[in-house]
């Protein structure tokens, strides 16, 4: 990392706290909300979906923002923003705050995914984005790694702890933002900039490779956005819950080493002339997995399964922020990137979706139509990246 400007090294450290501060908080929230307000599981699901379900959709106008405004400034409203909702949170004593401190940290969130994003690609030649882009993938899973771990520590000794500490993580981030340069926008960008959020709307619409890809990438959340969900609820319905805890805790394990240890390597891999055959070897990985987990019987097969599935994650995701950064027009990378982010809808449907399958269909069923949604999620944008392979 040494190797980057420090714009670059900052937003890479940052990108890393507050991952850190959200993982902190991730594995206690749902015990909290249901403490602190009285509610069931089934409510607390509702109340976290909404709040990223909004924050999703905010992000399509942060993008806007972020094109038209400092993104630097805007990184640090994000980190301030995130402060403030989980210092909040703690002060919660009704629905209503809880759903707002929530909507308000899923937002920042999203605002500053997309801003860090943009700004990556606004600092760095394009031979080395995809480099950078796996490199902050692996710090993300780093501290999604690290962060929950730390959170059950905090809660040995103060329930609240985890909260503050999440809060004053992403306050100190502030400052390691601050002495960065603010960002330079081109006049050409300036001038080119649509002058309202409808007309942003409008040129975002009429992209068709933009659309297609992103629905694509959706249907490609459904299978990785929340699949320790839908794994963790796979396994209870097939194993007794002792035997299903420690499968799903070595399947994580495994998740998190394979991508700490590869993922910067598999980013030397992508380039944007081979985008369509890699988005279709990640989706055949996919499939793959899927299928290892539909018939694992051990442990070992189940990690064996998830090194194949933690493989075509690898390229996906990456692969989706290359994509977007070769399509997207200078002055609307930011708009870009948050159409882009809507993909992040899928993930919040695959809980719902293999709840019902595990409920009212045979548990195998749910691997099947997820390997289904996995076949034209690649489709979609294998196709749309040969698109534009032809035309560059």
């Amino acid at each position: 990392m040494t190797t980057y400007s420090l714009v670059i090294r900052r937003l890479m450290v940052c990108s890393l706290t507050i991952v850190i501060s959200r993982a902190i908080t991730s594995p206690l929230l749902a015990l909290f909300l249901s403490t602190r307000l009285g509610l069931d599981q089934k409510d607390v699901g509702l109340l976290v979906g909404i709040a990223a379900f909004t924050g999703t959709l905010l992000g399509l106008y942060g993008g806007y923002v972020v094109d038209r405004f400092e993104k630097r400034r805007l990184l640090i409203l994000a980190m301030l923003s995130s402060s403030i909702g989980f210092l909040l949170l703690t002060f919660a004593s009704n629905l209503y705050l809880a759903t707002l401190t929530l909507v308000i940290t899923e937002s920042a969130a999203a605002l500053f995914v997309i801003g860090s994003k943009a700004i990556l690609s606004e600092n760095l030649p394009i031979e080395q984005r995809a480099k950078a882009f796996s490199l902050r993938y692996t710090l993300t899973n780093i501290g999604y790694a690290t962060g929950p771990m730390l959170g059950v520590v905090l809660a040995g000794a103060q329930p609240m702890a985890p909260f503050w500490t999440a809060s004053a993580i992403a306050f100190l981030s502030i400052f390691l933002m601050s002495v960065v340069p603010p960002s330079r926008r081109s006049e050409t960008a300036t001038q080119n900039q649509p002058p309202t959020f409808l007309a942003a709307l409008a040129t975002l619409r009429n992209d068709r490779t933009l659309i297609l890809f992103t629905l694509g990438s959706l249907l490609n959340a459904v299978v990785h956005g929340r699949f320790t969900i839908y794994l963790s609820q796979y396994l209870l319905v097939g194993y007794p819950s002792d035997e299903a805890m420690k499968i799903l805790s070595a399947v994580l394990a495994c998740n998190a080493i394979t991508v700490i240890v590869l993922q910067y390597q598999f980013g030397r891999l992508l380039k944007r002339e081979h985008l369509a055959f890699w988005m279709g070897i990640g989706s055949a990985l996919f499939i793959s997995g899927l299928l290892g987990f539909m018939y694992a019987e051990n442990m070992v097969s189940w990690c064996l399964a998830m090194f194949v599935f933690t493989l075509g994650e690898m390229i996906v995701l990456p692969g989706e922020y290359l994509f977007i950064d070769t399509i997207a027009p200078e002055h609307l990378r930011g708009s870009y990137y948050g159409a882009q982010n809507l993909a992040a809808l899928g993930g919040a449907l695959s809980p719902i979706l293999c709840g019902y399958l595990l409920t009212y269909a045979v548990p195998a069923s749910m691997f099947l139509v997820l390997m289904g949604l996995s076949a034209l999620g690649g489709l979609l944008c294998f196709e749309t990246g040969r698109r534009v392979r032809v035309k560059t």
